[in-house]
């Protein structure tokens, strides 16, 4: 069974056999269901009165799916509101607990799938149909989860985990399992739920009335793209897709000519085929289907009506795209960096470096006035002299002086193996991209595969000669980390480097040795030698293998980053962290 944190028995699912067939006929009869008592489910709309917010109102004239994402047909979408003590949900951590939660539903009803329950076999469920709002933002629990952040929409959701979902009726069983993961996160953060005293059933107008307060631009899969939607909406949503393309392919280029390809009437076997040459495979198609872009019908690939209209847009717009993704790649930021949750951005990230508080110096070289620090310091004299007035003498003046950053040479040493094929190899991209876009430092490229190392890129700030370099890399083969080591060496040695810093991306051990016949010891040799000649070095790698990482980062005098995943947000973490200590 996955390594889940969600506490779900596997009998839960047998046990939601029954309710499961009971819930799914009040919600072919237009009605709302209370599940446990916090939670509203139907497939409308609903509503609630602030005099009264004990009671809910069931729309059932007001299609969610049409109300919220202009689908034609009724009765796709089911929508969940989940109640709770007022207050910031952290709409990040129910994401989490969602995904967890569809994952062991899965994995329940693929032990019980010879059964006649009324989770019927079929296809999984997918975490792709799911979106979330809370009070702190939302969108696809799959994405990047930067939506939902207009005030009105936050502040209407303070009291409720609004979850909307595109599940068939064979799988109503798995309404449980999101409903109990919601609860947990809402648990987790010291809120109560709040129990629901009673669903009325009412109209509304037919579209549920103004919903503006409550629209914004969102990354769902639920929407219907393209009816309807004004020239500059239709833009937002190509380059939302081009957005989510991009965890799936290495260029925009890829990404046109696999529409090119599918333009042309493709075969499935073949389509895969190409895009396991181009490094990405059958999730990358998966995500064009769920995009709305192709569709796959009797063994063959073919572009939608939107797809058509994506196509047509990427080949006339290709430059602007492309500068609209370097854009994003510059103003990446991980989560844990928003204000007010950011020792960087407390410390003064940005300028020339972090801010130093100091006492003022008239002759010093001059820095920024703090205010605040000053008044606190004045303020601190007066009450332990006793005065009965504030007066700011120079001796309370205080500033910030900045500390000046030295630009660094960062040599990227990825592990280009077999095992780092897809998404872990586009992470490491991307983290190429994002430095080279976001630091003022010159960036180098060795990759180590099968039994060799190659320099891929030189340092350099050239973004069209980087971005020739990282589509040349393929992965395949074993783990040579010595070799790569030895070559990352030889190169800084030749160059002019003033402050290098070697960053070691690797989801494994070495497999290949280099000096003897122990592979794992002459990485460790490999990495003295680092040591040796004083170069900065880190290393990103996976828990599994944090032992032996632990003792090579020791060896090379150097910081060790342990993930779950090789995952772009948390590599970007990282990678800043190092620098920021450096």
């Amino acid at each position: 069974m996955p390594d889940l944190k969600l506490d779900i028995s596997t009998n839960l699912l047998v046990e939601l056999a029954k309710p499961s067939v009971l819930l799914e006929g009040m919600l072919n009869w237009h009605r709302g269901a209370r599940i446990g008592q916090s939670t509203v489910a139907s497939r409308k709309m609903h509503t609630i009165e602030p005099p009264t917010p004990e009671s809910v109102t069931v729309l059932t004239n007001v299609d969610a799916g049409q109300a919220f994402y202009n689908r034609q047909k009724e009765g796709e979408i089911v929508h969940l509101d989940i109640f709770h003590q007022c207050g910031q949900v952290d709409h990040r951590q129910v994401a989490v607990k969602l995904r967890q939660a569809i994952e062991i539903y899965d994995f329940h009803r693929s032990i019980f799938a010879s059964h006649n329950f009324a989770f019927r076999a079929g296809k999984d469920v997918s975490a792709d149909y799911v979106d979330v709002q809370t009070g702190t933002g939302g969108g696809r629990i799959t994405g990047s989860l930067n939506y939902g952040q207009k005030l009105s929409l936050r502040r209407a959701h303070e009291n409720h985990v609004h979850i909307t979902a595109m599940i068939p009726g064979a799988h109503l069983a798995c309404l449980f399992y999101l409903v109990l993961a919601a609860e947990e996160a809402i648990g987790a953060l010291g809120l109560e739920l709040r129990r629901n005293e009673r669903i009325v059933h009412g109209r509304g107008g037919g579209s549920g009335g103004d919903l503006s307060p409550y629209c914004d631009q969102t990354d769902s899969f639920l929407r219907r793209k393209g009816a309807g939607a004004t020239d500059l909406a239709k833009r937002h949503q190509y380059l939302q897709d081009v957005t989510d393309l991009a965890d799936e392919f290495d260029t925009v280029q890829d990404v046109r000519e696999t529409l090119g390809t599918a333009d042309m009437g493709a075969r499935e076997e073949t389509m895969l085929q190409t895009l396991a040459h181009r490094g990405s495979g059958d999730q990358a198609l998966r995500r064009l289907e769920r995009q709305g872009i192709v569709s796959i019908e009797g063994g063959k690939v073919r572009l939608t009506e939107y797809g058509q209209e994506f196509k047509g847009y990427l080949d006339r717009h290709l430059p602007d795209i492309e500068a609209y993704l370097r854009r994003a790649f510059r103003l990446f930021r991980p989560p844990v960096w928003r204000p007010g949750h950011s020792k960087l951005l407390a410390e003064g990230q940005g300028g020339n470096g972090p801010k130093k508080l100091k006492p003022w110096e008239s002759n010093g070289p001059g820095g920024e006035l703090a205010v605040a620090e000053t008044v606190n310091a004045a303020a601190r004299r007066t009450v332990e002299t006793v005065r009965d007035r504030l007066e700011i003498t120079a001796g309370d003046l205080r500033e910030f002086v900045r500390k000046r950053r030295q630009k660094a040479e960062i040599c990227l040493l990825i592990d280009s193996s077999a095992s780092m094929t897809g998404q872990r190899l586009r992470a490491a991209k991307f983290l190429a991209r994002h430095l080279l876009l976001s630091t003022p430092d010159r960036l180098a490229i060795v990759t180590f595969q099968e039994d060799a190392a190659k320099l891929i890129l030189p340092l350099t700030r050239d973004w069209q000669q980087a971005e020739s370099s990282l589509r040349e890399i393929k992965s395949f083969g074993s783990t040579p980390l010595a070799n790569g080591l030895t070559t990352c060496l030889d190169y800084l040695r030749g160059a002019c480097v003033r402050n290098p810093l070697i960053l070691l991306i690797t989801d494994g051990i070495p497999t290949v040795a280099e000096y003897s016949r122990d592979p794992l010891a002459d990485a460790l040799t490999a990495a003295a030698a680092v040591k040796q000649s004083g170069y900065g070095f880190a290393c990103i790698g996976l828990k599994p293998h944090r032992h032996y990482l632990r003792q090579l980062c020791e060896q090379a005098g150097g910081s060790l980053y342990v993930l779950e995943e090789l995952e772009k947000q948390a590599m970007v973490k990282a990678a800043w962290s190092e620098r920021e200590s450096r």
